[in-house]
């Protein structure tokens, strides 16, 4: 249920965790604004929005770009199911490793991302950090008048100017995808319809996505749960927790994974994900991040 009385500042009304959705490394959109307490400006499609968890809400505030009667619809499916009503949760609540983390972390959400934003996304974090890959899209945006390009849109861009923004070599691969999207040898439609084996291995024979690129990608924006990204923080905790091979290959660890959770491996993923995550930032930065971390996961 949503209020739409005032259109430049709305409700939603859903109970999700903000500060850990959103810095799950999930959307590269987002910055917390200091002071205020759960609350982030970033961009949701091509209006510029402050977000404020209050309690079992979302307060939007619209600061720029025109009001769109479905954003309040569009900005609730944007954050996701409630995990609790997914099949197979029981499983999770179940898991040794798992169950920690939703006590701790009830309202954790797996985003539904805009498809062609979440592709440059994710092409983007290719050997990078969260300040730099946020950087960067936002400088698509300022670019374009606040809008994300399109695929056509970056194609005009070109190679040359996203070099210049900072995309370095991973440019021509966001062109190329761009590219493929406009020329219709992809459809984004067809890779949501289509099995997940299926949609990742369309993906991955794009220049420039690999198997963790493509498996965010289908995890965060088109709802293929069976998908598990493997990236360091993940391999480490399914090697410390679930005593995988301490060589396995990422590849090899995100397949035993698919077996082991099925149809819900992405929310696992998700889960051991932030609970890996969370202990190495209290482990290297202490601080305020012990207060984050399950005690015992702190070296």
């Amino acid at each position: 249920m949503t209020n739409m009385n005032n259109p430049e500042e709305l409700v939603i009304n859903t109970d999700v965790d903000l500060f850990n959705t959103l810095d799950s490394g999930q959307s590269f959109s987002w910055e917390k604004i200091d002071g205020i307490t759960n609350s982030y400006k970033g961009y949701f499609k091509d209006t510029k929005l402050i977000v404020e968890e209050q309690e079992k809400t979302i307060k939007i505030k619209v600061l720029e770009g025109e009001y769109n009667s479905n954003l309040l619809e569009e900005f609730e499916n944007y954050l996701g199911i409630n995990p609790k009503s997914i099949d197979g949760y029981n499983s999770l609540v179940e898991d040794d490793v798992i169950k920690p983390v939703i006590n701790m972390y009830p309202r954790l959400r797996i985003l539904k991302q805009p498809k062609w934003e979440c592709i440059v996304g994710f092409i983007t974090s290719s050997c990078s950090n969260l300040p730099r890959i946020k950087l960067h899209m936002k400088s698509l945006r300022k670019i374009n008048n606040l809008k994300f390009p399109n695929p056509y849109e970056i194609t005009v861009i070109g190679e040359s100017k996203l070099r210049e923004l900072g995309f370095g070599f991973r440019a021509p691969y966001i062109v190329n995808m761009a590219n493929h999207l406009h020329n219709e040898q992809i459809y984004l439609e067809e890779l949501e319809k289509i099995s997940y084996v299926e949609a990742r291995n369309k993906l991955v024979e794009v220049k420039g996505i690999g198997r963790k690129i493509a498996d965010c990608i289908l995890a965060y924006s088109f709802n293929k749960t069976e998908s598990f990204p493997v990236d360091r923080h993940v391999l480490n905790g399914l090697i410390r927790w679930y005593r995988f091979p301490k060589k396995i290959t990422p590849e090899k660890a995100s397949d035993r994974a698919m077996k082991k959770w099925g149809k819900i491996s992405s929310y696992a993923q998700q889960y051991i994900f932030h609970r890996q995550r969370l202990a190495s930032r209290a482990t290297n930065w202490g601080g305020e991040h012990k207060k984050l971390a399950i005690s015992s996961d702190i070296y």
